[in-house]
């Protein structure tokens, strides 16, 4: 067995910020007897990756251990599969973590983690000791040296679960992997995923605004496609002026059509927007894109979250877009209902708490 973290223990290796690990001490060799009994003593197997580690197994040894889960793979990897890291261990590349957690997740968890892994967030939640561990071993002007992540704060300035960082994938790679890797473990789970995939997004609360909306009816969404998410919008001269901005990013936009003008579906999370300054700021963006023509619909996490609110809102976005809303027949309201269960709870292998109405 060789030191290769996957499968759940990659993906809360791919959820952590780099600087918990600069500042922990390395995972011990979970490939040797010694190793493995300095698992239960090791933070970063205890609090970061978790036990029983999750570790890839190329079918040379088996192991009987309630401290390491094989996962044994015996067929070619794909390239780049395996991802050396600066912490004495490697892990597989977030395709490989996305085929092999696709194996065991309903398609709409597994496209909510597609979602995490293209987007431009993570979620963690450090304990106090584990801050306490990075104060005392990384000065606060070194973070941007040792990562680029950033925690976003709420609007009573505490520190949240969520973090802003670069995307791990593009949506690019996996329909390349898609097309090349018939056969391969987990690729037509992950083609079912990716029905529920739109584009790349900032936030969880967008990942599920853009299920919900641009699924296809016979899954459970309202089918209005056609939408890009996080495009950029040249302002024009007065637009400018407005907000003092060249260019602004809309969550989820349609083009103008002959039917109707460009519409932008705005997510308004609390923790991103609900304070005196962002609200200012939001509001002279929106009038600014409305000086141009454009339709700006804000909605909150509460108006996706209630089914009520969220019909009213499909009605206006009927309306807008100049699509007609079928009435749902009983076997398309089920699917509505599944869906629904399916985005409301936990977001996928987050442990600490479910994802509130600020994400």
């Amino acid at each position: 067995m060789t030191k290769v973290l996957c499968d759940i223990s990659a993906l809360r290796y791919y959820r952590t910020p780099p600087r918990y690990f600069y500042a922990l001490p390395p995972i011990p060799d979970f490939d040797t007897p010694y190793g493995r009994g300095r698992l239960r003593q090791s933070p970063v197997a205890t609090r970061i990756i978790g036990i029983p580690i999750h570790a890839l197994s190329f079918g040379h040894d088996r192991l009987t251990s309630t401290l390491v889960k094989q996962h044994l793979w015996s067929k070619d990897l794909p390239a780049g599969a395996i991802v050396d890291t600066p912490f004495d261990v490697a892990v597989t590349s977030p395709l490989l973590t996305l085929l092999m957690l696709s194996t065991h997740l309903d398609p709409i968890d597994t496209a909510l983690l597609i979602y995490e892994f293209t987007g431009l967030f993570s979620l963690y939640s450090p304990s106090k000791e584990m801050d306490d561990a990075i104060c005392q071993s990384v000065k606060q002007g070194e973070f941007e040296r040792l990562d680029s992540w950033r925690r976003i704060t709420s609007a009573q300035g505490k520190p949240t679960d969520l973090w802003v960082r670069k995307p791990l994938l593009e949506i690019d790679d996996i329909h390349h992997i898609l097309d090349a890797g018939k056969g391969m473990r987990g690729r037509n789970r992950l083609a079912k995923a990716m029905r529920y995939v739109t584009g790349k997004v900032a936030s969880p609360f967008e990942a599920k605004t853009s299920i919900l909306i641009g699924s296809p009816r016979r899954v459970g969404g309202l089918g209005f496609a056609g939408f890009k998410n996080n495009l950029e919008i040249k302002l024009d001269d007065n637009a400018q002026r407005i907000c003092g901005l060249k260019n602004a990013y809309g969550d989820i936009v349609w083009e103008a059509t002959s039917d109707h003008p460009m519409v932008i579906v705005e997510c308004q999370g609390e923790m991103a927007h609900n304070s005196r300054d962002r609200a200012q700021a939001d509001d002279d963006r929106a009038l600014a894109l409305e000086s141009m023509g454009i339709e700006v619909i804000r909605i909150s996490y509460k108006q996706i979250s209630d089914r009520t609110r969220f019909n009213l809102l499909a009605r206006r976005l009927s309306d807008t877009l100049s699509i007609k809303l079928p009435n749902p027949t009983p076997r398309l309201a089920q699917r509505e209902i599944e869906m629904r269960d399916a985005l409301f709870g936990a977001w996928p292998y987050y442990e600490y708490r479910p994802l509130g109405t600020g994400r």
